[in-house]
C-alpha cells in the first residue's frame, strides 16, 4: 500500500512539475525530476499501448486517493463506498488514463535521453499526447465533478 501512495505522490509531483513547466517556465526543476524518473518512464514507452494502459490504469488508485482531499476536503479519507464507486466509473477511468499517458507522454519528450531513442513514428505520438495534457485535465476534472461535495 506504501508503494501506491508513493506512486500516486509521484505522478501527482510530475503532473504538478509539468503544470508549472507549462504556466511559469520551471524548466530545471522539471529537467531534475524526468531525470529521476527516467528509468520507469524508459520502461513506459517500451511497452505496448494495452500495457501502458494497463500501467496507467494499475495506478489509479493512487490517483484517486490523492484527490480525495478535493472532494471532500473536510474529510481525513475519502469514503470506501465512494473510493469503489469512483474506480468502477468507467467515464472517470477512462479520463484518468487518458490524463495519465498525457503526463507519461510529457515526461517522455521532456527527456532528451528518452525522445533522442524514439523513432519518429513514437515522436509524434508522444508528442501528440503530451500536447493534449490540458484537455484532458480538463476532461478528468469534469468526470470528478459528480464526487465533489455538494456547497
Amino acid at each position: 500500500m506504501k508503494k501506491v501512495f508513493i506512486i500516486i505522490g509521484g505522478i501527482l509531483l510530475m503532473f504538478a512539475i509539468i503544470l508549472g513547466v507549462t504556466t511559469c517556465g520551471i524548466l530545471h526543476v522539471a529537467d531534475e525530476y524526468i531525470k529521476e524518473k527516467e528509468p520507469e518512464v524508459r520502461q513506459y514507452v517500451q511497452m505496448t499501448e494495452a500495457d501502458q494502459n494497463a500501467y496507467v490504469e494499475k495506478n489509479m488508485d493512487e490517483i484517486f486517493m490523492s484527490i480525495s482531499k478535493e472532494i471532500k476536503p473536510d474529510d481525513k479519507e475519502l469514503d470506501q463506498a465512494k473510493l469503489e464507486q469512483m474506480k468502477n466509473d468507467p467515464e472517470l477511468r477512462d479520463a484518468g488514463i487518458r490524463l495519465g499517458r498525457s503526463i507519461l507522454a510529457s515526461f517522455a519528450m521532456g527527456s532528451e535521453n528518452i525522445s533522442k531513442e524514439l523513432n519518429a513514428d513514437d515522436k509524434a505520438k508522444y508528442q501528440a499526447e503530451a500536447d493534449d495534457l490540458e484537455p484532458r485535465i480538463d476532461a478528468y476534472g469534469n468526470a470528478l465533478k459528480k464526487y465533489q461535495k455538494e456547497k
